[in-house]
C-alpha cells in the first residue's frame, strides 16, 4: 500500500451539473415517473434531487453537518431493477461524515441531512446528483438514480475516536502486548495528546531519526481487527520534511521513536490516519473513481473511522 493524501471528495465532485434542456429532460422524466407511480415528492431547488418518506419519525436525532451518520441502502434505476443494496443482513450499517464531502454520489449527502434517525426516505437523483462524473465502469453516467436509505443512528465523531482508543486498549490486553514475558522489551508506550500506542517488538540500534534523514521502512498494514489493507511494502523519505506530503503524521510519528534495525507496532486511531475517509455507494465502482480522477485511492481500502495498525521494521 502507498499513502494518499487526504483530499476533500468535493474538490472533485462539485463541478457536476447540465445545461438547462438536460435539467428539463431530467426533471420531466422524473416527475413523468412519480406521476406513473402516483407518488407526491419535494424538489430540492438547490440540488434538483426529489425525495419522498417511507417512514417518518419526527423525534428522531436529525443527520446535521459534522455528524456521523449509519444507514442502510438500495439504489435502483427507475424501471426497479436493483443495482446495489447493504442491508442488516449484510452486517452492521455504514457510516460516513455528513456535511464533509465524505460520500458518492454527492446527492445522498443532501438526502440523509434531512433525514431523522428512524426513517426512510426515497431520493431521486438526476445525474448530476449520481454517477454524471463516471465515464467507466457499470453504471451509466445518465443515470437518474433511485437511493432508498435507512438511517439507523447518528453519532458524535468524538464518541467515535474515543471508541477507537478504547479499542486500542483492549487489543492491547487481547494480545497480552503488555506482558513483556509473552511480548519481550518494553510495555506499550500511548501518548495521550495523539491516541498512538506503540509497542517495540525487536529492539535496533543508534539513534533515532533526525530531520532530513533518509529514512527506509518495511512494513504491513492491517485493521484492529487483524484483517490486512496493505501487505509487505517497502517505503523511503525525507524524514520530517514534509514530503512526501502523503505520509501519515501517526505513521511518521511511530518511526520516530524507532532506532535502524528495530520492528514495532504502531496502533493509530483514525483522527491520525484517514479520519471520515468515505463511503462509496455501491462499493463496487470505487476503483472506477479512482481511474475517473474523482476519489483519491486510500477510499478503496480504508473506510470511515478506523483504527490502523502498522507493523514496522525501519531498515536504516
Amino acid at each position: 500500500m502507498r499513502y494518499i493524501v487526504i483530499l476533500s471528495l468535493g474538490l472533485f465532485l462539485s463541478s457536476c451539473g447540465n445545461d438547462d434542456i438536460v435539467s428539463t429532460s431530467v426533471d420531466g422524466n422524473i416527475q413523468a415517473w412519480l406521476d406513473t407511480m402516483n407518488i407526491t415528492a419535494v424538489r430540492d431547488d438547490n440540488t434538483g434531487i426529489y425525495y419522498y418518506a417511507d417512514n417518518t419519525n419526527l423525534a428522531g436525532a436529525q443527520a446535521v453537518t459534522g455528524a456521523v451518520a449509519a444507514i442502510y441502502y438500495t439504489l435502483m434505476d427507475l424501471n426497479g431493477n436493483v443495482i446495489s443494496r447493504y442491508q442488516r443482513a449484510d452486517g452492521d450499517s455504514l457510516i460516513y461524515k455528513v456535511g464533509a464531502s465524505a460520500i458518492y454520489p454527492i446527492g445522498a449527502d443532501f438526502g440523509i441531512s434531512v433525514m431523522r434517525v428512524g426513517e426512510i426516505y426515497n431520493f431521486i437523483l438526476p445525474p448530476s446528483q449520481a454517477y454524471e462524473g463516471l465515464t467507466s465502469g457499470a453504471i451509466s453516467p445518465n443515470l437518474i438514480a433511485h437511493l432508498q436509505i435507512e438511517l439507523t443512528a447518528v453519532h458524535n465523531e468524538a464518541d467515535l475516536i474515543v471508541q477507537e482508543l478504547v479499542d486500542i486498549d483492549n487489543y492491547v490486553a487481547t494480545n497480552n502486548l503488555n506482558d513483556t514475558v509473552t511480548n519481550p522489551l518494553n510495555t506499550v508506550m500511548k501518548f495521550p495528546a495523539s491516541g498512538i500506542s506503540f509497542k517495540r517488538l525487536q529492539a535496533g540500534a543508534g539513534t533515532l531519526p533526525l530531520n532530513g534523514d533518509t529514512i527506509i521502512v518495511d512494513y504491513t498494514g492491517r485493521f484492529i481487527d487483524d484483517s490486512s489493507f496493505g501487505g509487505d511494502t517497502v517505503f523511503q523519505w525525507i524524514f520530517g520534511s514534509g514530503s512526501p506530503r502523503e505520509l501519515l503524521t501517526g505513521f511518521e510519528f511511530g518511526v520516530s521513536l524507532m532506532q535502524a534495525g528495530e520492528r514495532s507496532l504502531v496502533m493509530v486511531p483514525s483522527s491520525q490516519a484517514y479520519r471520515e475517509s468515505a463511503l462509496i455507494i455501491p462499493q463496487f465502482i470505487d476503483e472506477d473513481l479512482v481511474e475517473d480522477g474523482i476519489i483519491p485511492d486510500y477510499v478503496t481500502r480504508i473506510p470511515p473511522y478506523r483504527t490502523l495498525l502498522f507493523e514496522i521494521a525501519r531498515v536504516n
